[in-house]
């Protein structure tokens, strides 16, 4: 049987890479003294050497100017920062990453295959059979239809079958470039296409040819791609915007994690929707945290923080990246490091998506062991195509009419050997603690009110110990925050009472809301062991209960299809009365009418 022609010469390829693969290194010594060829660098590698862009949520619009604006900032970005290659010369001299050149890469290509060292072979057939944009991989952390907020479903609303041919359409768009991607809590939204959860989730599989939820991909020799997708929207005990992450997709991820250990080198990106409990990541206290839905599987007590525990025991997870709060990359804590893991906060490329005004795409380099560069694509800011000067505004094209292209910019270094995370600029504090993300922009008050989210800390000052009555003004700026005699956390903060995992001390839920604690001072007493309200000037004391479960915070929020279930019978009895008034309205007019007569 005759050969295509495509598997001759792929087959050629193979055999002269093993051909060089195994010539003796004297030769290939000698090959690289000579004086045409000096200056090629044969000391790196570039066989675990990648680029990730990593899109937020999606949220596709009616016009998609700027997502595809975006889609063509991504490939510019994939275009003007080449891979970075990792010394093979095992220490010695200087081992910083090289870039991938395209002079260096035209050198290569006009030498003698004979000249070429087995990694610089391997980066030549790489290209052939790759193109330009090898060893670069999409990842779209979901949400991928348009916003909902009422209970109509048309074609291209949130996760309908429409939405999903349509994101598949544009992110097939992206060069070729292989993708993968996970489920978000509005991609099982289709409430009047789909039954439940599964025939929701089936269509999203079937429309991506997807054989599970989760996903993993090997980028590198030793670069392993993680990810976790939702499973649940109609099932949801409470929030059906919870992301939540079934019991056979954490028993994968902890056997994948498990299988390719630190020891062996391995490093391990893992990518879900929302962020886990524990990361340490910036959260919206008003709508994520009064929710219940900020965090994987935020409702579910028994498996919430089984993420931070995986992560902590195993340094390889290298970077957890997540989106579902439409948070741009300016704001404090949207890069989290804890342990040997750094948590990204991705923002989103659609105008009716951000809550700022910025736009934005998480952009990653990695060099085998070397580092992991962290990028934002801010298409919010336009440069020309030739140069690295901003230019305002969200034109396609500059002051003189040429084409423009977004921003990038360094955000932070992950250095693989050391396990630190280098920012690139000065952090952004915004008036509060901790650690955020590099940034050369002020964030406005309205952000502030917005973002604002208090963590406790140990060191922070504002832990009381001893307890036993007031906890102070509650109108006052000061956080404070206690442990109940069974162990809960609760904290006053912003004039709500707020609930922290006892764990990790990330925040739960509003236990009593500002509208409910006005004018009342916030009572413990007992030894711990009770949590009042008292209105002094109506002489009233309420006790806050704590729930059947234990907890305290209020599940505020609850299931979309029971509300859209009462909405539905609310829409049915205002029909009956009005119809049913009528009636009673055409009766008494005949009855005026025989009067009359």
């Amino acid at each position: 049987m005759m050969m295509c022609w495509r598997c001759s010469i792929l087959c050629v390829n193979l055999l002269l890479l093993l051909l060089v693969a195994v010539l003796p290194r004297s030769i290939t010594a000698l090959a690289f003294n000579n004086n045409n060829n000096h200056h090629i660098n044969n000391n790196y590698s570039f066989r675990d050497s990648w680029s990730i862009i990593t899109l937020g949520d999606l949220h596709m619009e009616d016009d998609m100017t700027m997502h595809n604006q975006a889609r063509q900032d991504c490939l510019h970005a994939l275009r003007d920062y080449p891979l970075l290659g990792s010394s093979s010369s095992g220490g010695g001299g200087n081992n910083k990453p090289f870039p991938l050149t395209r002079d260096y890469l035209q050198t290569l290509q006009e030498s003698p295959a004979g000249d070429l060292t087995p990694n610089q072979l391997h980066l030549l057939l790489n290209r052939a059979t790759m193109g330009e944009l090898g060893q670069s991989h999409i990842v779209s952390l979901g949400d991928l239809g348009r916003g909902n907020k009422n209970s109509r479903h048309e074609p291209g609303d949130a996760g309908t079958t429409k939405c999903f041919q349509m994101a598949k359409q544009y992110l097939d768009g992206f060069a070729g470039i292989p993708y993968d991607l996970v489920a978000g809590n509005h991609d099982l939204e289709a409430l009047s296409e789909f039954e439940s959860d599964h025939d929701n989730l089936q269509a999203w599989m079937d429309c991506f040819h997807k054989p599970t939820p989760q996903f993993h991909k090997y980028i590198g020799t030793k670069t392993l791609l993680l990810g976790l997708s939702t499973v649940q929207f109609r099932e949801a005990p409470y929030s059906s915007h919870e992301v939540y992450i079934d019991d056979k997709q954490l028993e994968w991820f902890q056997q994948m994690v498990e299988s390719h250990p630190n020891e062996d080198g391995w490093k391990l990106l893992v990518f879900s929707h929302a962020p886990i409990m524990g990361s340490g990541l910036r959260v919206l206290q008003d709508v994520h945290i009064k929710s219940g839905c900020a965090w994987l599987n935020h409702c579910s007590s028994n498996t919430r923080n089984r993420f931070i525990q995986i992560v902590k025991q195993n340094p390889q997870i290298k970077c957890w990246s997540s989106g579902h709060f439409h948070l741009s990359h300016e704001l404090q804590n949207t890069l989290v490091q804890v342990g040997s893991c750094t948590f990204v906060q991705v923002g989103v490329m659609g105008p009716k998506s951000t809550r700022d005004g910025r736009r934005q795409t998480r952009f990653f380099r990695g060099c085998a062991e070397d580092c992991i560069e962290i990028y934002s694509i801010n298409h919010h800011v336009r440069v020309p195509t030739t140069t690295a000067s901003p230019v305002d505004g969200d034109n396609q094209t500059d002051d003189g009419g040429g084409e423009t292209k977004a921003e990038v910019r360094l955000d932070a270094t992950i250095d693989l050997k050391t396990g630190g995370l280098i920012y690139a600029h000065e952090q952004e504090t915004n008036g509060d603690e901790g650690s955020g993300a590099s940034t050369t922009t002020t964030t406005t008050e309205r952000d502030q009110e917005w973002f604002q989210a208090y963590l406790p800390q140990e060191e922070d000052g504002c832990y009381l110990e001893d307890l036993d009555g007031s906890i102070g003004d509650t109108s006052s700026d000061k956080v404070c925050w206690w442990h109940m005699a069974d162990g809960k956390v609760l904290g006053l903060h912003q004039g709500q009472v707020v609930e922290y995992d006892a764990e990790t001390l990330a925040p739960l839920g509003v236990v009593v809301t500002e509208e409910q604690l006005h004018n009342r001072e916030v009572l413990v007493v007992q030894n711990k062991t009770t949590l009042a309200l008292v209105d002094d000037i109506k002489q009233d004391i309420e006790v806050v209960h704590p729930n059947a479960d234990g907890s305290y915070w209020r599940k505020l929020s609850r299931s979309k299809v029971i509300r859209l279930d009462e909405q539905a019978r609310e829409e049915v009895a205002k029909r009956w009365m009005d119809q049913n008034q009528r009636h009673r309205t055409e009766e008494d007019d005949i009855g005026k009418r025989n009067a009359d007569e």
